[in-house]
This record gives C-alpha cells, sequence and structure tokens, in this order.
C-alpha cells in the first residue's frame, strides 16, 4: 500500500483526504438522506475527478520530462513504468468515489417519498 501511494505522488494525500471526506459523507447520507448533503456530494465529487485527472496528468507529465532530459537508449520502459504509476491516481480517486455513489444509492433508495 505504501508502494501504491509512493507511485502516485503527492496528489494521493489530496485524494486521500478528500476522499475520505467524501465517502464519509456518503455515510451520513446513506443513514439520514436530505439534499443538502446530496449537494455536498455532488461537490466532492467534481473535486475528487478534477484532482483525479490532475494526479494523472502531473505524472504522465513528469515521466515525459524525466525521459526527454535523460534520453535513454529504449525510452518505452521508462514510458511504460511511468503510466503505470499514474494510474495510481485514477485507481484511487474512482475506487473512492465508487464506495461513495454506491452509499448515495443506498441513501435514495431510502429517501422517503415525495407526496407532490
Amino acid at each position: 500500500m505504501i508502494e501504491f501511494f509512493r507511485a502516485g505522488g503527492f496528489n494521493m494525500f489530496v485524494l486521500a483526504a478528500v476522499g475520505a471526506v467524501l465517502v464519509a459523507t456518503a455515510i451520513r447520507f446513506a443513514r439520514n438522506a436530505d439534499a443538502q448533503r446530496l449537494s455536498l456530494i455532488r461537490a466532492l465529487t467534481v473535486a475528487m475527478v478534477f484532482a483525479t485527472l490532475t494526479g494523472f496528468a502531473a505524472g504522465l507529465a513528469a515521466t515525459a520530462k524525466w525521459v526527454v532530459q535523460h534520453e535513454p537508449d529504449d525510452p518505452l520502459p521508462y514510458l511504460l513504468q511511468g503510466f503505470a504509476e499514474s494510474t495510481a491516481n485514477v485507481l484511487l480517486g474512482g475506487f473512492l468515489l465508487v464506495i461513495a455513489w454506491i452509499l448515495v444509492a443506498v441513501g435514495i433508495r431510502r429517501m422517503p417519498k415525495d407526496p407532490s
């Protein structure tokens, strides 16, 4: 797990922090659904998506910069390793979003029906 976080870089801590708040809010929503909590979940989801994409792009950019600066004979292994490490952001962000939105689905199912 430590290697997974290390591979993803600093952005993994941002994803973990925002994701922890998102999942905690989703748990509260699943237990007691209300519209205000759902709007917060939507905002945190947008933040998670942008943080996920930013971390992925930053990893790819760092890999490309390293390959250009060092000019290895065969850059493909370095590019593939950098791509693999960059996907750690996508995996963590996606996992936390899936968990949160499954909880949201539970909360929506438990919401009282609108009388109108």
